[in-house]
């Protein structure tokens, strides 16, 4: 098996010629993108329980709209423009869950949309319409078929990427460029409120823009305000939250939520840490290598020409670059980590993802055959994500034993739910109020959020168990990571105050709906 660039391959079957129909105009590749996104993510549409920071982001959106104030009332070190997004979408009606991942589905769809614009700029149609579509089957390879905040930032981050590739396609940088460079930087301030990371591509943004500008003649008098300019306008969402809660003297809180307490977070074992990197190389590999044999365009000699200073393809490529050198960086690699990269990195794959000749070359005694790039990363992506995709359902359920576990307790509570190890989906399905602001599960029952959290764990389930919660929701055994401290607390706990009421199996655990005994 070898990569080839087979130039006699190019064929003009219908299928091409569909195809190419399809990615002829704007228009019919946005109606391509969604009509592909709502295919590979309706298999999850309906389910609560794609992923755990899914069910809390919209639990936290929900509550705001009920007069809830995030860090204070119900804590996350999330920014707050992720919540307010999410309180907007309580706004379409229903439960939420299935309206989420509809407007998550249009962000991603519109966020292929973009990376084809920005594509169409070194490659034909065709590469335009095949980047947008194996970014949308690469979503879901690392947990991305659902809510995750950077299948809504990507959107805002291709928008500035967008804005910075139109600069460059003029050779002077005047008012409409200074211009252009602010929208860019002012959408990357808004990925920033719903995650923080976006720092990192919007660092690489504005260097971008400001050696633009040098380029174009611009003096260091100028670049420097530019600079202050920018980094205003990029720092003003998040300075804008930081005022809300200065003013009402949360200050302190801000902080800590958004800034400090993620550095007092604890660490996986190094064994796990590698295995997480190791998985996401390997998955992410096949993108990365096309990649960048694209920004190595070969001329006819077989040597490889080197991409123009300014271009818009050199751009990407450094894009590209910056984004894979931030997630390698961050260091966690949990999975949805990687769904940043997969942006600049699909625009940079374009020019080989459209051209059929070039592939993998497969040898047998018999035959060789020839595979175009596209085809050849689609099935990888495919087979991926649909591992991915079964192995979460396998793992976290459906989401039917979720809706029947609410079911039970709803009608039946008459103070605050204790969801000590499961679902915070719970709280907003069975409309219970809070017993603690620190309501995601994972803050009390992990051992790496010890520290972390701006409270002992242990002090706070104590807290919440000297209330005499009426129902609490547990799982059967503990997993690797938990919180020794807090696990033999609660289990001496229900051992002596409750009994189990309601048992039932969520993907590969049972979960134990403990009711309190009369008179405890």
């Amino acid at each position: 098996m070898v990569f080839e660039q087979n130039r006699s391959f190019e064929t003009r079957s219908p299928t091409v010629r569909f195809i190419d129909r399809i990615a002829a105009t704007p228009w019919s590749r946005a109606a391509a993108f969604l009509v592909f996104a709502l295919l590979v993510r309706a298999i999850q549409f309906g389910n609560p329980v794609i992923q755990p920071d899914d069910q809390f982001y919209l639990l936290t959106g929900d509550r705001l709209l009920h007069g809830y104030l995030p860090y204070i009332d119900i804590w996350d070190r999330k920014p707050v423009g992720l919540f307010i997004l999410f309180a907007g979408i309580r706004l379409l009606g229903g439960d939420g869950v299935i309206q989420y991942q509809i407007v998550a589905t249009i962000f991603a769809a519109l966020t292929a949309c973009t990376i084809g614009q920005i594509a169409m700029r070194f490659t034909p149609p065709r590469g335009a319409l095949m980047a947008g579509l194996i970014y949308l089957l690469y979503l879901c390879v690392f947990g991305g078929e659902g809510g995750q905040s950077p299948v809504f930032y990507n959107l805002l981050t291709a928008g500035a990427g967008l804005c910075i590739v139109r600069i460059l396609d003029r050779d002077v940088f005047r008012g409409r460029e200074i211009a252009l460079g602010s929208v860019a930087m002012a959408l990357m301030g808004l990925a920033m409120q719903i995650k923080y990371p976006a720092l990192f591509e919007g660092a690489f943004f504005g260097l971008t823009l400001l050696w633009i500008a040098h380029l174009r003649g611009m003096r260091i008098p100028a670049l420097i305000g530019l600079a202050t300019l920018w980094m205003a306008i990029a720092l003003a969402p998040t300075a804008a939250a930081w005022g809300y809660y200065a003013a009402r003297s949360h200050s302190e809180a801000f902080v800590y939520a958004n800034f400090t307490s993620i550095f007092q977070r604890g660490h996986p074992k190094p064994g796990i840490v590698f295995m997480r990197w190791f998985v996401m190389i390997a998955q992410v590999s096949p993108l990365l290598l096309v990649a960048y044999l694209s920004c190595r365009p070969k001329r006819a000699d077989g040597t490889v020409e080197p991409l123009p200073a300014g271009s818009v393809q050199k751009f990407t490529r450094n894009w590209a670059l910056a984004a894979f050198a931030a997630v390698m960086v961050f260091g966690s690699y949990y999975d949805h980590y990687a769904l940043p990269m997969l942006l600049p990195l699909s625009i940079a794959a374009a020019p080989i993802l459209g051209d059929l000749g070039a592939g993998v070359l497969f040898h047998s005694r018999r035959r060789r055959r020839h595979v175009p790039a596209v085809l050849f990363i689609a099935f990888i992506a495919f087979v991926l994500s649909a591992v991915a995709i079964l192995t979460h359902q396998d793992g976290r359920g459906r989401g039917k034993a979720v809706y029947a576990m609410a079911a039970y307790l709803k009608p039946r509570l008459k103070d605050c739910l204790f969801v000590y190890a499961a679902e915070p989906i719970l709280y907003h399905l069975t409309g219970s109020c809070l017993p603690s602001p620190w309501s995601f599960p994972d803050h009390l029952n992990n051992d790496v959020e010890n520290d972390a959290i701006g409270v002992l764990p242990l002090a706070e389930v104590q807290r919440i168990m000297r209330k005499k919660p009426q129902y609490v929701v547990e799982m059967e055994s503990p997993f690797s990571t938990i919180n020794r401290r807090t696990w033999d607390y609660m289990q001496a706990e229900l051992a002596r105050d409750y009994r189990p009421v309601f048992v039932v199996r969520v993907g590969m655990h049972f979960r134990i709906i403990y009711g309190r005994l009369p008179g405890h």
